[in-house]
């Protein structure tokens, strides 16, 4: 029974009707409906506001949508450029690998000269700035194998001057020994690359013979890089001067010395850079060495130059594992 239900119920049971009894009613009457009016007007107006701001949200969100959505298409579209331009770099690093091979000479000309001979090549990028040179003048042989400041492309144009400069002065007429050409190649790359005049310190590393077949005979002159020996199971390591070629330095006496050595049959010598030897990996993670590099030719020297090559990239290969190639790796093996 409800208040309203009550109160008639008192007016009916008194004794007469009462004025003060039918304002109550009427007041709780008009309450009721002012609650349940005030009631629909709140639950409309929290609709409206509800939706309002549902409709808010959802421009912010779509808004938003939008804005990421034109994000991801933007970085799509630079994705897709960048991915042309690497295609683009890769396709000019490849034809600059397909001069800088046709440049180097074929393992058959020095297999013409020699009983045997390899020539393990491995850039650690598409070009490389170790480079190896030969070139026969009149009944003389010159052999270098070089190591250029740097890899990938820097590297590649250096091997590239240096490649040139070597032609250049094997093809005058008062050559010299290993000693003159070395101290010409480096008077050309400091004129070359001007550094007399600017920062610039690139030069390279180089092992450079001349054979003299006739007297048996073997002239030698290294800037940082040794020549390797092997001569009846003994191994023989032949020192460089400690001077690079290149990177001018005004107090320095860059004069090499010239060493000659006498040639048997059955000879076996060895030039490289040092990238096989700096190479990380192994059980440790540490580099292979000279010592072991040297050992392991010790070790293989009676195969014949092909095998020595397979040898030495497997061991290389299995050394390094998951180790990123940390330089490009020259190395070359003549048999007398």
């Amino acid at each position: 029974m409800n208040l309203i239900s009550t109160v008639c119920l008192l007016r009916q049971t008194g004794p007469e009707p009462v004025l003060f009894g039918d304002t109550i009613t009427w007041f709780l009457i008009f309450t009721n409906l002012f609650v349940l009016i005030g009631g629909w007007v709140y639950f409309r107006w929290a609709n409206k506001r509800f939706r309002d701001e549902n409709k808010k949200l959802s421009e912010k969100v779509s808004e938003r949508s939008y804005q990421v959505m034109m994000q991801k298409w933007e970085l799509e579209r630079k994705n897709i450029s960048i991915s042309q331009q690497n295609e683009e770099i890769i396709d000019s690093l490849n034809y600059a690998r397909n001069i800088q091979y046709a440049i180097l000479p074929k393992t058959e000309s020095l297999k013409k000269h020699f009983t045997d001979a390899f020539v393990l090549y491995k850039p650690k990028d598409i070009v490389s700035g170790d480079f190896y040179f030969f070139e026969q003048v009149n009944d003389k042989i010159y052999l270098a194998v070089a190591d250029c400041t740097g890899h990938g492309v820097a590297g590649a144009f250096m091997s590239m001057v240096g490649s040139s400069l070597l032609h250049q002065i094997t093809g005058q007429k008062d050559i010299g020994g290993p000693d003159t050409i070395l101290k010409k190649l480096n008077d050309g790359i400091v004129d070359a690359l001007r550094q007399k005049e600017t920062a610039s310190h690139g030069g390279m590393d180089i092992a450079l013979c001349c054979f003299d077949f006739g007297k048996m005979l073997v002239e030698f002159a290294g800037a940082n890089r040794p020549l390797y020996m092997i001569r009846k199971y003994q191994a023989d390591s032949i020192k460089p001067d400690k001077l690079p070629i290149g990177g001018f330095n005004q107090d320095e006496d860059r004069n090499f010395s010239i060493q000659s050595i006498n040639l048997q049959p059955g000879d076996r010598l060895y030039l490289f850079s040092d990238g096989y030897a700096d190479q990380f990996g192994g059980p440790d993670g540490k580099k292979i060495m000279t010592k072991k590099f040297k050992d392991l030719v010790l070790s293989i020297h009676e195969s014949t130059m092909y095998q020595q090559q397979q040898t030495l990239e497997a061991y290389f290969e299995n050394w390094k594992g998951k180790f990123e190639q940390v330089d490009d790796v020259l190395v070359v093996g003549l048999q007398i």
